[in-house]
C-alpha cells in the first residue's frame, strides 16, 4: 500500500507542474481549449490528493467504532473525485460554448504545441503506472486515477489537432476541442461516481457470492444455504453467509462448519471479514390445521375447531377454538392454546400481522398453504 501512496505523491507532483504549465500557455495563446486541458490537470491535482487520503483512512485497522475497517473510505475519495471532475467539465463546456458563440479567435504558437505534446507523453506514462500500481494494490481509486489521467492524453492531443486546425485558419478548432474534452471529462466522471456508489451502497458482488456459496453448499452438515452477499471494494470485501442446520447437529459440529466458512478468508485475499450467521431448524412434529365442524379446512384463526396431526405416530384428533370469535387478544390467546397442545407448525392461507407475531414467539411455525387435499399434501408443504 505504500507503493500507492507514493503513486498519489507523484501524480500530485506531475499534475501541478503541467496545470501551472498549461495554464500560463493557455492565458498568452488565448486557447481554450488548453485553459481546458489546465483545469483537466487541475482536477488531478485535487483527485490525486482526495486518492492519498483515502488509501491512508483506507489503512487504518478495524476499532470499537468501526468494526468493518475504514475501507469505504477510500470510495469516499473516489466519489469526491467523480464529484470534481462532473463540476469541471460543465464548467469547461459552457466556457467553449460561450467562446464558439463569441466568435474567440486564439493565437498559434508554438509554444503552446509544444507544452501541449509535452502534457500528453507526461499524461501516457503517468496514466500507465498508476494503472500498474493500483492493480497491483488492489487500490480502485488508483485505477480510477490511472484512468483519468489516460483521458489527459486523449484531451491533449485533441489540443494539439485543435492547434494545428487553428494554424491553418480554423479558428473554431480550439473551442470544438474543448467542448469534447469536456464531454470527455463528464463521461469519465460519471463512471468513477458509478463504482464509487456502488460500493457505498453496499451493493452485491454478484460472481464472487456465487462462487462462495458453491464452495459452503459443499461443507458437510449444512442443511441449506440461505443467503451470500459480497459487499465492498476491490481490494476489501465483507461476505455475510446465513446457513441452517438441522437440530440433530451438535454445537461442536457448527463450530467446525463456522470455522470452514471464516477459513475462505485463505482462499480470497480480498475478502477481509465472513459473517456467518446460523439457523438451527426446527423439526415439525405437530401440525394444526383450522377446520369447520364438518373438517373442512378453513385456512384462518376465525375456524371454530383446529385438526391437530401427529406426523411422527401419523395420530389425529380435534380440539375446540374457544377463542375464534374473541374481540381482545385473539392471536395471544389462540397461540397459548396451541402451544399447550405442543403444535410446532400452523396451516393457514391468511393471518394477521399481530397472530403472527404471538405464534413466533412460542416457535410455531406459519405455513401458507391454499388448499389441502390430503395428509400427503400437507407434509409435502412443510418441507
Amino acid at each position: 500500500m505504500d507503493e500507492a501512496i507514493k503513486a498519489g505523491k507523484i501524480s500530485v507532483i506531475a499534475n501541478v507542474i503541467l496545470t501551472i504549465a498549461k495554464g500560463f500557455t493557455g492565458i498568452l495563446a488565448g486557447s481554450t481549449a488548453l485553459i481546458a486541458d489546465a483545469l483537466h490537470s487541475l482536477v488531478d491535482v485535487l483527485g490525486s490528493a482526495l486518492v492519498w487520503i483515502g488509501i491512508k483512512i483506507a489503512q487504518k485497522p478495524p476499532d470499537e467504532s468501526h468494526p468493518y475497517g475504514h475501507f469505504k473510505a477510500e470510495s469516499l475519495a473516489e466519489l469526491g473525485v467523480g464529484l470534481i471532475i462532473v463540476f469541471t467539465s460543465l464548467s469547461i463546456l459552457i466556457e467553449a460554448v460561450n467562446n464558439l458563440i463569441t466568435a474567440v479567435k486564439p493565437s498559434f504558437e508554438f509554444y503552446a504545441l509544444a507544452v501541449a505534446l509535452a502534457s500528453a507523453v507526461v499524461n501516457e506514462a503517468l496514466a500507465r503506472y498508476k494503472i500498474s500500481v493500483g492493480i497491483k494494490t488492489k487500490s480502485s481509486s488508483l485505477i480510477a486515477e490511472g484512468k483519468h489521467s489516460r483521458t489527459d492524453t486523449i484531451s491533449s492531443l485533441s489540443v494539439v489537432f485543435g492547434f494545428i486546425l487553428v494554424y491553418f485558419g480554423y479558428w473554431w478548432a480550439d473551442a470544438v476541442v474543448a467542448i469534447a474534452i469536456s464531454i470527455l471529462i463528464l463521461q469519465m466522471g460519471g463512471k468513477i461516481l458509478k463504482n464509487a456508489i456502488d460500493v457505498l451502497m453496499d451493493k452485491v458482488d454478484e460472481e464472487l457470492s456465487l462462487r462462495i456459496r458453491k464452495i459452503i453448499e459443499g461443507i458437510e452438515g449444512i442443511k441449506s444455504v440461505d443467503f451470500v452477499a459480497v459487499r465492498g471494494t476491490w481490494r476489501s470485501k465483507i461476505v455475510e453467509v446465513h446457513f441452517t442446520v438441522s437440530s440433530e447437529v451438535g454445537a461442536e459440529q457448527i463450530n467446525e462448519i463456522i470455522s470452514k466458512i471464516e477459513g475462505l478468508k485463505d482462499s480470497f485475499s480480498e475478502i477481509v471479514k465472513i459473517i456467518p450467521v446460523v439457523k438451527i431448524s426446527k423439526e415439525i412434529r405437530r401440525i394444526a390445521i383450522p377446520v369447520d365442524e364438518n373438517g373442512n379446512y378453513v385456512g384462518d384463526l376465525n375456524a371454530r375447531f383446529f385438526n391437530i396431526i401427529d406426523l411422527k405416530s401419523g395420530r389425529s384428533w380435534k380440539i375446540q377454538n374457544d377463542f375464534w370469535n374473541a374481540q381482545k387478544m385473539k392471536g395471544y390467546l389462540i397461540a397459548e392454546l396451541l402451544s399447550r397442545n405442543k403444535v410446532d407448525a400452523i396451516v393457514v392461507r391468511r393471518i394477521g400481522e399481530g397472530a403472527k407475531n404471538h405464534l413466533k414467539s412460542r416457535g410455531i411455525m406459519i405455513k401458507l398453504v391454499d388448499n389441502l387435499s390430503s395428509l400427503d399434501d400437507i407434509i409435502t408443504k412443510q418441507n
